[in-house]
């Protein structure tokens, strides 16, 4: 059963960083209409019907050339890039490639326009959305690539701006239109000049801003990943626990018979042999299912794997597969109060670790085994000694059991020591002590006395030495 329950290595374990997270605006922005809804999957954030309603109302302003001074051509086509820019807006990151390709293709024939217009056609605020356009494919887009192809175009609109160039051009048409200036004034010139660098200011800022937030959002989506993978390793390390101490303690006992009756023979011999094995299978196919209940169950009622008063029949059950044991252990009255108030993850460990204490014993063992469980009112103390021979001394720290027994205490703040020691006779023994918490309960004073812990069952009060 030592693969079982390996421990888990992490390297693999999938980490379920999950950074798609951090660019799923219709998880983090409100929407219209909202989520939930028979429509969501149409879905647009607030923000973008927001800035497509302000924009558009940037491009409305283009219409007052057209009162001023006629539906010339140039007024026209300068009102219906506008219109189509602000409209794109509300694609913004619903179609976020789309939206940013035309947003910044509408601006590149803007320009034109405006550089080719025979009349001066003004800055118009239109021109804002490349700076959204900037920020949302840096901010929401999983490939970097596009962040970086924004922040370029940007910056070669804000250090050429074509509006500023045209204003820098020759004089335009007649001076009675009101629009016609010249770009070759020294104040002009230096107006403009502060504007391209205001444009490279907002434009840097913009970038900063999106990368801070699209930054902090993957950290968040790592750190999740990250609690995924551990949780899951968690799980897969506590049913690597549950299924070698149910099912090792078990397989162990059909060994140890099994090799007893190749070893002795006999009618009667084998037929008390397979008796017990189909017994002892029997009892682990139960404790496998109620495990898999468990696992299924949303609940995780761990009560029916948790019962103190199986461990009189751990070790009646060990006994019967012909291993000698002196065990010393509180009356049924005790066991059953600390039933009713420890709790379950208090219960299952002490269950485990008997189980599998007796499982090493008889695994690497070669003498009779030791095992003695002392409760006072506030911890349980467990401890088991076996002979080991000398072959086998060195191989007893290498197995996946005791790890499961310390991952186990480590859950209930409890504590474990163990190692061979030797007697006057110089014969090796394994010890095994093991202390932790427990709810504080009011236990019978025969229940926490070391002198009474021999002898036969005293009842609800009393310890019991089941030899």
């Amino acid at each position: 059963m030592a693969d079982l329950a390996a421990p888990v290595d992490e390297a693999v374990l999938p980490l379920a960083t999950n950074l798609s997270a951090a660019y799923d605006w219709r998880a983090r922005l409100r929407t219209v209409p909202t989520r939930g809804s028979r429509w969501s999957r149409y879905a647009v954030p607030v923000v973008d019907v927001a800035l497509g309603a302000v924009f558009l109302i940037f491009a409305l302003e283009s219409a007052t050339f057209i009162l001023r001074f006629g539906a010339y051509a140039v007024y026209v086509a300068d009102i219906a890039l506008c219109l189509v820019l602000a409209l794109v807006q509300f694609g913004r990151l619903r179609f976020l490639r789309v939206s940013f390709i035309a947003t910044y293709a509408l601006l590149a024939a803007y320009a034109i326009l405006v550089v080719l217009s025979p009349v001066n056609l003004g800055l118009n605020p239109i021109i804002a959305t490349a700076v959204t356009g900037l920020y949302t494919v840096t901010r929401w887009e999983p490939d970097r690539r596009w962040g970086t192809a924004a922040l370029l175009l940007a910056l070669a609109g804000a250090l050429v701006n074509p509006v500023t160039l045209a204003s820098y051009s020759r004089a335009h048409g007649s001076s009675a239109d009101p629009t016609v200036g010249s770009g070759w004034d020294g104040t002009i010139l230096l107006i403009r000049t502060l504007t391209s660098l205001v444009f490279v200011g907002a434009v840097v800022l913009t970038y900063l801003l999106a990368s801070s937030r699209r930054r902090i959002a993957e950290n968040q989506a790592l750190d999740v990943g990250i609690a995924a993978a551990q949780a899951v390793a968690a799980e897969r390390l506590s049913l690597a626990r549950e299924l070698h101490d149910l099912v090792g303690h078990s397989l162990t006992t059909i060994k140890v018979q099994a090799a007893t009756g190749l070893a002795l023979g006999g009618e009667e011999r084998l037929r008390s042999t397979l008796t017990t094995v189909r017994d002892t299978a029997d009892d682990s196919l139960t404790s496998v299912r109620r495990l898999v209940s468990v696992l299924r169950s949303d609940a995780g009622d761990i009560t029916p794997l948790a019962d103190l008063r199986t461990i009189p029949v751990l070790i009646e059950t060990t006994r019967g597969s012909g291993a000698r044991i002196n065990a010393v252990l509180p009356g049924p009255g005790v066991l059953e109060r600390c039933n009713e108030g420890w709790s379950a993850i208090q219960r299952l460990t002490l269950v485990r670790l008997v189980g599998e204490a007796l499982t090493n014993a008889v695994r690497h063992g070669s003498g009779q085994i030791e095992l003695s469980l002392m409760l006072t009112p506030s911890s349980c103390h467990l401890h088991v000694s076996n002979p080991v021979s000398e072959t086998v001394e060195h191989s007893l720290f290498g197995g996946s059991g005791l790890v499961g027994l310390e991952e186990r205490l480590r859950l209930v703040g409890g504590t474990m020591s163990h190692g061979v020691q030797h007697d006057d006779e110089d014969r090796s023994f394994f010890i095994l002590d093991v202390d932790f918490p427990v709810v504080p309960l009011e236990l019978p004073a025969s229940a926490t006395d070391p002198d009474q812990n021999s002898g036969e069952m005293t009842g609800e009060t009393g310890l019991g030495d089941s030899r």
